[in-house]
C-alpha cells in the first residue's frame, strides 16, 4: 500500500491522460499556475 501524503504536502509528479485525448503533466500545468487536484468517485457509485 502507498503512502497517503500529509495535508498541504507537495504532490509527487504525474502524468494523466484526459478525456480530450491529451496527457497532462503535473509540472506542465504549474507553468500555467497553481493547480488544484480533486479526488472524486466514479459516476454513478457510492460514495
Amino acid at each position: 500500500m502507498s503512502e497517503l501524503l500529509a495535508i498541504g504536502a507537495q504532490a509527487p509528479a504525474f502524468a494523466a491522460p484526459a478525456s480530450d485525448g491529451a496527457t497532462y503533466t503535473l509540472a506542465d500545468l504549474l507553468k500555467r499556475g497553481p493547480v488544484a487536484l480533486v479526488f472524486y468517485p466514479g459516476n454513478n457509485t457510492p460514495g
